[in-house]
C-alpha cells in the first residue's frame, strides 16, 4: 500500500482516528492520506485530484445512508469506495454494496489486516480498468461550489446581509464569501448556507456557523468557523394561483 492515497472521509473523532490509525499502520505509514469530516469537503477534494479509495462513514451530517455513496459515485464513478457503520446499520451497508460500495466495514468490529487487505485488493481491480477510469475521471461533472450565504454580526456594529461563497473547507474551519458590507476583524459573525447535499438525497440542508471575522476586503469577507451545525431547510412553495373574482 505504499504510495496509495486513500481518502478518509469520518464526522466522529474516535472512529475516524480509528480508522486512521489502521490506514497509516501494517506498512502503510507512507500512504498518501487525506482525511476531512464532511462530505462535501471529500467531493470538493475529488474535484481537485484523484484517489486510488474512498473510506467513508456512512451516516454523517451532511450524508445519511446510501445517499452518500451516490453522491461520490458521481464524483468518481470508477473509484472503489469502502464504506464503514455501526453494527446497528448492517443492513444499510448491505444495500450499499448491492448499489456498488466495494466493500462495508462495522466500526465496532474493524479488523487492521482484513481492511488493509480489502483496500489492496479493490484497488488491484481498480487498476485493471484504468483507462476507463481516466477517461470517467475527464468528463466527470463537478460539484457546485457556489453557495448563497446569509450573514449576521453577533457583536456591535451589528450588519446583516446575503452573499455568495465558494471558498469552503470545514476541515480546515475557514469560509470565504462576498459581502457589501465593512465588516471589522475579530467580529463574531453567523451565516446560514444553503447546503447541495440532501439529507437520503431528499431533504434540503443549511449549514449554520459562527466565528470570527479574519479579514474583509474589497468584497470578500475571511471567517473562521468555530462551531457549525447542520439543519433542514423549507423550499418555498408556489404561490397559489390567484381565485377568480366573486361575481
Amino acid at each position: 500500500m505504499v504510495q496509495t492515497s486513500i481518502l478518509l472521509i469520518s464526522a466522529e473523532k474516535a472512529s475516524g482516528d480509528k480508522l486512521e490509525a489502521i490506514l497509516r499502520s501494517g506498512g502503510a505509514a507512507e500512504s498518501d492520506l487525506l482525511r476531512v469530516d464532511a462530505l462535501f469537503d471529500g467531493l470538493r477534494h475529488l474535484q481537485e485530484r484523484a484517489f486510488d479509495i474512498i473510506i467513508t462513514d456512512l451516516f454523517m451530517p451532511d450524508g445519511q445512508g446510501v445517499a452518500t455513496l451516490r453522491h461520490l459515485q458521481q464524483h468518481a464513478p470508477a473509484t472503489p469506495a469502502i464504506v464503514v457503520c455501526n453494527s446497528s446499520d448492517r443492513e444499510t451497508a448491505i444495500q450499499a454494496v448491492r448499489k456498488g460500495a466495494y466493500n462495508f466495514f462495522l466500526h465496532e468490529e474493524l479488523d487492521g489486516p482484513v481492511l488493509r487487505k480489502s483496500i489492496e485488493t479493490a484497488i488491484r481491480q481498480g487498476e485493471e480498468d484504468a483507462d476507463k477510469r481516466a477517461a470517467d475521471r475527464r468528463t466527470n461533472a463537478r460539484f457546485p461550489c457556489r453557495l448563497a450565504v446569509s450573514y449576521q454580526t453577533l457583536e456591535h456594529p451589528i450588519r446583516a446581509g446575503q452573499g455568495v461563497s465558494e471558498t469552503l473547507n470545514i476541515s480546515s474551519k475557514g469560509l470565504l464569501f462576498t459581502t457589501n458590507d465593512t465588516l471589522e476583524a475579530g467580529q463574531l459573525v453567523q451565516v446560514s448556507l444553503e447546503w447541495p447535499a440532501m439529507l437520503e438525497n431528499q431533504i434540503p440542508l443549511k449549514l449554520v456557523a459562527e466565528g470570527r471575522i479574519v479579514r474583509n476586503s474589497q468584497g470578500q469577507t475571511a471567517m473562521t468557523i468555530d462551531k457549525y451545525e447542520f439543519r433542514t431547510r423549507r423550499i418555498p412553495r408556489a404561490a397559489p394561483a390567484a381565485t377568480a373574482a366573486k361575481n
